[in-house]
């Protein structure tokens, strides 16, 4: 819980000593109202008066602070430590759960006509709606030497089979009808040319050198990475369990921290759509991207499964339900987004107004948000390349691994890693490792908190002095 400092301006509510924090409307900056801020408060008691001094319900509250929002008890614990703080206030009155898949087509660009000469080398392998092949590239109007690129060829008229399916996720789900294909090539070229033009995009992402359409086919010209799948490396125990999976691991973090930055969550991160280049990571395939805030900063909510059994996070399989009957947790409220179980499924719902702890409520299927999925992909990750295969078939409670250790909590894993006759990580690898698989996505740490784990301390330092040196 959060101790306010008392920097005057303080009174006594119910015999506790209390100050007064201003709540700021974030776009204006004009007050929206003062809160009481006792010791031991909650962020729930936050919004409780934010409720009745401004009339904006709970659930359309987003609350920030220094440029971090407010989202749970975590996150409230930071706030008052330096000073008198001010919380930034934001109604969302839109529902996050309408979303528009179609979001990263909207500028896509694709010229005709071949951009530059091709040589084909060989095939690498298949694709949706195509296949992926390295070629011999000469660049238009540019002198130097051919280079070696990879090239995903992709079938225009399979790809546009996907533009006839609903962008809305949510209204797909309920009706079961014209549900969106998992696998989006425009999507992805929109998210590939969008990452292209942006100056600082991180070696970890695999760059977008070109796309065009010719011959009924749409060419993704992509940077060459010759090393193969991390898949491959792990399986053939070319990864080493100390070192070399903390840099990788770092490297997938700084490029899923780079996506989220940008509102772009991936949800198909697995060790097979990790290539190496030259010894580091590069992240691809977008075809299941999605925005995952909207240009309001609301986190937006999804409902497609997608994604790679093994490495999706547990909230991610939807039942096709619009409420389900919960008990409120005692710490919970109204308005809150809770984890929840039934027939074997674990999954978010969020509570209704007038909830009240202890008692029966239908509460509203939420879908899940898609940062947290990918925080949880990537800590599945970094358990395959410390161990050489997946802690579980599906985060799923039918599977026996992952029932066990969602029954046990953060020692349910470790007591399936004895049980294996494997050795536990160093404390803060482990740490970093329980915390990123944790089936509560709001547990979750994000890809920038996970990036501050003391375990990655001389990676970090030793990128901070690469950049200055620059």
């Amino acid at each position: 819980m959060v101790e306010f400092p008392l920097l005057g301006g303080g009174s006594a509510r119910d015999g506790l000593q209390v100050d007064r924090l201003e709540v700021c409307w974030m776009c204006s900056g004009d007050l929206a109202c003062m809160v009481d801020a006792a010791p031991n408060m909650s962020i729930t008691d936050v919004r409780s008066q934010v409720l009745e001094r401004t009339g904006v319900p709970v659930e359309q509250q987003r609350l920030f602070c220094e440029g971090s929002e407010l989202l749970h008890q975590a996150d409230f614990m930071h706030v008052g430590i330096c000073g008198k703080p001010t919380i930034q206030l934001v109604r969302c009155n839109s529902d996050p759960r309408n979303t528009n898949r179609a979001y990263f087509r909207e500028n896509l660009k694709l010229p005709e006509g071949p951009v530059g000469n091709f040589c084909h080398v060989k095939k690498i392998g298949a694709a949706i709606y195509g296949e992926v092949g390295m070629y011999r590239w000469a660049q238009p109007n540019d002198n130097s030497d051919v280079v070696d690129v990879a090239v995903k060829c992709i079938s225009v008229q399979k790809a546009r089979q996907t533009l006839e399916k609903d962008t809305n996720e949510w209204t797909a789900h309920q009706s079961a009808q014209n549900i969106p294909s998992p696998e989006d090539a425009y999507a992805e070229i929109g998210v590939l040319q969008y990452l292209s033009k942006q100056p600082d995009l991180p070696e970890y992402l695999l760059k977008l050198l070109a796309a065009f359409i010719d011959d009924s086919k749409i060419w993704l010209v992509m940077e060459m990475a010759d090393g193969g799948e991390l898949l491959d490396a792990v399986l053939s125990q070319k990864v080493t369990h100390g070192p070399q999976t903390k840099q990788y691991l770092w490297q997938t973090l700084k490029a899923v921290q780079y996506l989220h930055a940008h509102c772009i969550g991936h949800r198909d991160i697995s060790l097979e759509n990790l290539l190496l280049k030259a010894g580091t990571i590069r992240l691809v395939d977008f075809g299941n991207a999605v925005q995952s805030h909207s240009s309001t900063g609301q986190e937006l909510r999804y409902f497609l499964t997608v994604g790679k059994d093994t490495y999706r996070a547990p909230e991610c399989i939807v039942p096709r339900r619009s409420r389900i009957a919960v008990t409120v947790p005692e710490k919970a409220s109204a308005g809150d987004i809770i984890m929840t179980r039934e027939s074997g499924g674990l999954f978010q719902v969020r509570l209704p107004q007038g909830a009240t702890r202890g008692q029966l409520c239908q509460a509203q299927v939420w879908g899940y948000a898609v940062q947290p999925a990918d925080i949880f992909s990537c800590g599945v990750c970094f358990f395959c390349m410390s161990y050489g295969s997946g802690p579980w078939i599906n985060a799923q409670l039918n599977d026996d691994f992952f029932a066990f250790v969602y029954t046990n909590g953060d020692n349910g894993l470790k007591d399936l890693l004895r049980h294996w006759g494997k050795p536990l990580l160093e404390d803060e690898a482990m740490e970093l490792l329980l915390h990123m698989i944790r089936v509560d996505p709001l547990a979750r740490p994000a890809a920038a908190s996970c990036l501050g784990s003391s375990w990655f301390k001389d990676l970090e330092e030793a990128s901070h002095q690469s950049v200055e040196m620059l």
